[in-house]
């Protein structure tokens, strides 16, 4: 019963942190942010995969 109170008062503290489970967005598929949610634009559009993605790079 102690140790039931002590950890609610210690996480309590906290901040809330929104799951990225229950989120609003679509999710990354790929790459090292995968299953997060895809981040916006400064106005406010999603943010696209880069077009070079997954793609060699120049031989030089």
């Amino acid at each position: 019963m102690i140790k039931l109170i002590f950890n609610m008062l210690k996480t309590s503290s906290k901040a809330p942190v929104k799951a990225t489970s229950r989120a609003k967005g679509p999710k990354v598929k790929t790459g090292p942010t995968r299953d997060e949610v895809r981040s916006r634009n400064q106005d406010g559009r999603w943010r696209a995969k880069r077009s070079d993605a997954g793609k060699p790079r120049a031989s030089k």
